[in-house]
């Protein structure tokens, strides 16, 4: 009874654990992983890294809100201090690490949540980037008796917002070098798609003139006519530096640093640059204000060195809204190192969760393999047990067989000849079985512990 049992129960239970792992910690789950972005410079003492997190299934990248991540790191074999981020809704964190002494490298960081491994290698370290120059006069054509300077105070024009327009007034190669001077020469800015105050101004000593220019539209023709005193006249004429889509940065920095999106952002992400690298990363959330514009504010006490902010609508500060403004009362500078991307999770954690679902299936197909074994020993077992039983009874029945009517009487020899050989057993045949069921139990727990991985 017991054994007929067994035959069934045996293929059912391993077909249905089988099935089981096959659907569920062998099948591949959603991977989770870390990209690590930075500017990381040799000589700094500020580590400041975004981490974007994710999960990867079949070579597809979903955002992951992660919890519980610990960034660790040595540099030229001095550990730092772990650093615990939280990765928000939109899967970004920022991770600040300040050392005792200088970078100098090799930097080697590592990233974790729990276990899990998200992220980890070496991070190269770049050479301080040379000493920017500040930002280049616009491009335009002068004529007449003038020739003109005209440059964005902070580099760029955003629309609808203001900014400073800086105007300087020389000679042009050909003309005579006397001049008394280049004060008072009247200038009028003119330009369809922008909002010009003032539309005239007249010149300092050093032949210099400031407007306030608010572009309405994303194409700004300017227009300057210049007049002194003597009735020389100048032109110039160029296309604005109107950045579209950009976040604007108001120029107020002394409350703190507002950034306002003429398009619609949940969130903007900013990167504040040094010579000493990137030394301040941070996700500020917007909302929308009275004029309909997207408003959020950062707080941070301004660096005392020249610095810069990169802001941008996407973590990898790559998309058409990347735009750097400059934290100080002074020019643009055109060297603003951006993020780079120092490690990338997403390979490794795609081959570990590719090998743990390798791992459930090779015990689902060794508990099969295990299980047809034990059945089709069960079978064998089960087909000698009736054979015995058929013998056993045949030689019952010949040893009461009569020999009046049947003919003569089987010899005694030949009937424990049969008896015996009713009676014969095959023992190697149960010990394989007890073996291959043996076997088959620790299969079977193999493939229930794949759950818990």
């Amino acid at each position: 009874m017991l054994g007929r049992l067994a035959t069934y129960v045996v293929p059912a239970a391993s077909v249905t654990v089988t099935a089981l792992v096959l659907f569920g910690p062998g099948s591949p789950n959603a991977a989770p992983f870390v990209r690590v972005r930075g500017v990381p410079v040799a000589g700094g003492r500020t580590l400041a890294l975004r981490l974007e997190g994710a999960r990867r299934l079949f070579g597809v990248d979903d955002v992951a809100a992660l919890e519980g991540v610990t960034v660790e790191g040595t540099d030229a074999g001095t550990r730092f201090a772990p650093k615990a981020v939280s990765l928000g809704p939109d899967g970004v964190g920022e991770a600040s690490v300040e050392t005792n002494a200088p970078l100098t490298g090799p930097l080697d960081v590592r990233v974790v949540q729990g276990k899990t491994v998200l992220a980890e290698g070496t991070v190269p370290l770049r050479a301080p980037p040379p000493k920017g120059a500040p930002a280049g006069d616009i491009a335009g054509i002068s004529s007449g008796h003038y020739r003109f300077f005209v440059r964005a105070r902070r580099g760029h024009l955003v629309s609808p917002f203001p900014e400073a327009l800086d105007v300087s007034v020389g000679l042009p190669e050909h003309a005579s070098p006397y001049r008394p001077g280049f004060a008072r020469i009247a200038l009028s800015l003119s330009g369809p798609g922008a909002t010009i105050t003032p539309e005239t101004n007249q010149t300092d000593e050093e032949g210099r003139a400031s407007f306030t220019i608010t572009p309405l539209a994303h194409h700004v023709e300017l227009v300057i006519a210049a007049r002194d005193p003597d009735g020389n006249e100048g032109r110039w004429e160029g296309l604005l530096p109107v950045h579209p889509g950009a976040i604007w940065l108001d120029p107020d920095l002394r409350s703190g640093l507002t950034f306002v999106s003429p398009a619609p952002r949940d969130r903007v992400y900013a990167s504040v640059l040094t010579d000493a690298g990137r030394i301040l990363g941070a996700v500020v959330p917007m909302t929308r204000d009275d004029a309909g514009f997207f408003r959020g504010r950062l707080d941070i006490a301004l660096p005392a060195d020249p610095a810069q902010i990169v802001v941008s609508g996407d973590p990898g500060e790559r998309g058409d809204a990347t735009i750097a403004w400059p934290l100080a009362d002074r020019s643009a500078s055109t060297a603003a190192p951006r993020l780079e991307l120092l490690l990338d999770g997403s390979a490794a954690a795609e081959a570990r969760e590719h090998a743990r679902a390798s791992s459930a299936r090779r015990a689902a197909v060794f508990l099969v393999a295990v299980a047809a074994l034990a059945e089709v020993l069960l079978i064998l077992v089960r087909t000698r047990a009736s054979q015995r039983d058929l013998d056993t009874n045949l030689a019952a029945a010949v040893s009461l067989e009569t020999s009046d009517e049947a003919g003569a009487a089987i010899p005694s020899e030949d009937q424990q000849r049969i008896v015996a050989s009713a009676r014969d057993s095959h023992p190697a045949l149960r010990v394989a079985l007890v073996i291959t069921l043996v076997t088959l139990g620790f299969a079977l727990l193999a493939a229930l512990s794949t759950f818990r991985r």
